[in-house]
This record gives C-alpha cells, sequence and structure tokens, in this order.
C-alpha cells in the first residue's frame, strides 16, 4: 500500500500555501498605493498627447510622407496607445527570476483602465478611433490575434536571455526596451521611416507585432494577406526557436527570493 503524502507548510497544504504566495505577489503590484499604478497610466497619456501634437506638427510643417495622412497617424497612434498592452507583451518570466515570484501575479488589464477610457474620449481630441472599414476592422482584429501570440514567444526568448545573464533579468528588459518601440512600430509608424528602412522593419519579426494590425486598421497597408501571412510565418519559427531555446535555459535557471 502507498502512503499517502502530504505537503506541509506554516499556511497549511500545498494549494493553500500557493494560493497565499500568490495573493502576496499580488499586492505588491500596489506596493506605495494606487497612485504608483495610475502613475504608469500617466506616463501613457502624455506620451500619446505628445505623440499626437509631433504629428499636428509635421502635417502643418509638411514633413510627412506622400501617402501618409494625419487622420491614419492619429488613428494609429490612438489604436497602439490602447492596445499597448497587447501589442507589447511583457510577462512577469522575465522580472520573476530575480524576484522569485515565478509562479504568477494577477493581470491588470490596461485596456479597461486606460484603453477603453481613452477610446471614448477620442472624439473629443477629433481623432476617429474606427477602424477605416468593418472588414479592415475584422482583418485587424485577426492580426492583433497573432501579434500577441508572437509577443509571447519574443517575451519567452528574452526570459531566456535572462537565464544565461545569471538573474539579470534588468539587463534584459533594457535591452528589450530600447528595441521594441522602435522595431515594432507601435511608436513611430514605419511610413515615416525612409521607405527602403521601413520596408526592413516591416518583414522583421518585431514588425509583425505593432506595425501589422495598426497598419490594417487605419487602411494604410497595401497587402492585407502578405501582413497576416508574415505574421503566421513568424510565429512558427519564433515558437520553435523559443521553446527550444526554453528548454535548454532552464537548467541555467537561478532565482532569489519567493
Amino acid at each position: 500500500m502507498n502512503p499517502k503524502k502530504f505537503i506541509r507548510s506554516d499556511y497549511g497544504s500545498l494549494p493553500r500555501a500557493i494560493r497565499s504566495t500568490m495573493f502576496m505577489c499580488t499586492k505588491q503590484i500596489f506596493d506605495g498605493g494606487f497612485l504608483c499604478v495610475a502613475g504608469g497610466y500617466f506616463v501613457q497619456a502624455v506620451q500619446f498627447v505628445m505623440l499626437i501634437f509631433i504629428w499636428k506638427s509635421l502635417e502643418k510643417g509638411g514633413a510627412l510622407n506622400q501617402g501618409t495622412s494625419l487622420h491614419q497617424l492619429m488613428t494609429y497612434t490612438l489604436m497602439a496607445a490602447i492596445f499597448h498592452q497587447e501589442l507589447n507583451i511583457i510577462s512577469s518570466a522575465t522580472s520573476a527570476l530575480w524576484e522569485g515570484s515565478i509562479i504568477g501575479r494577477h493581470w491588470i488589464p490596461n485596456f479597461l483602465f486606460f484603453g477603453l477610457p481613452l477610446w471614448l474620449l477620442s472624439p473629443l481630441l477629433f481623432i476617429n478611433p474606427w477602424p477605416v472599414s468593418a472588414a479592415n476592422g475584422i482583418l485587424a482584429f485577426l492580426s492583433l490575434i497573432l501579434a500577441a501570440s508572437l509577443g509571447f514567444a519574443i517575451d519567452l526568448l528574452f526570459a531566456s536571455f535572462a537565464m544565461h545573464l545569471k538573474n539579470g533579468c534588468w539587463a534584459a528588459l533594457a535591452v528589450r526596451e530600447a528595441i521594441y518601440a522602435l522595431l515594432s512600430g507601435e511608436m513611430i509608424p514605419f511610413s515615416l521611416f525612409p521607405k527602403e528602412i521601413g520596408t526592413v522593419f516591416s518583414l522583421l519579426p518585431l514588425g509583425s507585432v505593432a506595425h501589422g494590425p495598426l497598419t490594417i486598421y487605419t487602411g494604410a497597408a497595401g497587402n492585407y494577406q502578405t501582413i497576416i501571412g508574415l505574421q503566421i510565418f513568424w510565429n512558427v519559427i519564433l515558437w520553435i526557436a523559443a521553446i527550444h531555446i526554453f528548454r535548454k535555459s532552464k537548467e541555467r535557471m537561478v532565482s532569489f527570493g519567493g
């Protein structure tokens, strides 16, 4: 007869201990009070307003590229801000290695507390929040799902990179932030770059993250099938690479705290 095994802790059974630890990790999100969380939304709002002013200044100065309208740029920037969390997937996989909170945290939806209010207020800022057509909206939603999937694969790759840095998660995050906003097209649309550079960026893996769904939504994309096909291609390639590299890297994982 195999005796039953129980794992006990100060909190009782193992499931209860896990739930208690997750609750403590969740509370870390609100360290410093609600203003700490609201401050992040304030920074996003300031960045959004600054970009809108920049696009208007470029339009008045006649500096926009031919075929790039102010209307498209403003809608592009609006939707990039609204779906920031979906276009820039940053899970706790990297930072949790250093914090010891690898079991996870509760997710605070950026769309609910920031994106939706911004979308409702956008007409007051003279920005059209709607897609250029219903078909574009449907295709953009499909592209957004593929972009989020690709974002998780990229996030897993950066988590594996952090493991090789011996818990140098902040270095991994710094490298990521330095290249992500530029190469994904989330902050600056590729249409504002020289044509050759914009084309190269759109073909890279990060170019399929934000550039893909946002250009479809605003009608700035020329060939929607090519964009979605490229997203599917990079999803297959990066997920295979991410799973393989993570399996090789997890043997090096070292975590403190918890």
